[in-house]
């Protein structure tokens, strides 16, 4: 991919390297969230099953299983989150790109769900608003890859310039970035 395909900023009032920083944290306050109000509704107590405000499909088998594996997907986020703040940090592609996989794995998946969200409500009232979220929704996912993407090619690149254009400091491109044999 050329330069001049990369993102130079983030929402254009962030640099790559804030963007980053903000998406994984986002990712890893919500990965933490989803463990924790998890853990919440699978150690609930056994007289707030049967509470009135308690919703009766929350306490079948297949709604455990699926906080179960909601938790395990938030404590994965959180881990790959906490991978691209130690890469941006750093300045280790590896750890962009690790979390670069998992970003678009999710969104791919996600971007499915929705899908599968519009194809229930063809010929409904709801069509228009199912295909605007996703839309929306697929689009955001997209833009966010494409700044982590971009990240990850400027430091991949051992571009000392694209690095700074980034939001890399000098003193942090010389003591963390290889150094390129010409």
């Amino acid at each position: 991919m050329t330069q001049s395909n990369l993102a130079e900023n983030c929402c254009g009032c962030f640099s790559l390297t804030q963007g980053v920083y903000i998406v994984a944290g986002m990712d890893f306050l919500q990965g933490v969230l989803t463990v924790f109000l998890g853990l919440c509704v699978l150690t609930a107590p056994d007289s707030f099953q049967g509470h009135p405000l308690a919703h009766h499909f929350l306490y079948n088998e297949t709604t455990v299983l699926a906080v179960l594996v909601m938790s395990t997907i938030g404590g994965v986020s959180a881990y790959f989150a906490l991978c691209a703040i130690r890469g941006v940090r750093n300045v280790d592609p590896r750890l962009l790109w690790y979390f670069f996989l998992w970003k678009a794995g999710r969104a791919f998946f996600f971007s499915l769900l929705l899908l599968s969200d519009v194809w229930k409500t063809l010929g409904t009232e709801f069509q228009g608003s199912y295909m605007m979220i996703f839309a929306t929704s697929t689009a955001w996912r997209a833009y966010l890859l494409w700044v982590v993407f971009s990240l990850y090619e400027k430091i991949n690149t051992n571009d000392a310039s694209g690095a700074a254009m980034a939001g890399y400091s000098r003193s942090d491109i010389e003591e963390h970035m290889p150094i390129v044999v010409q």
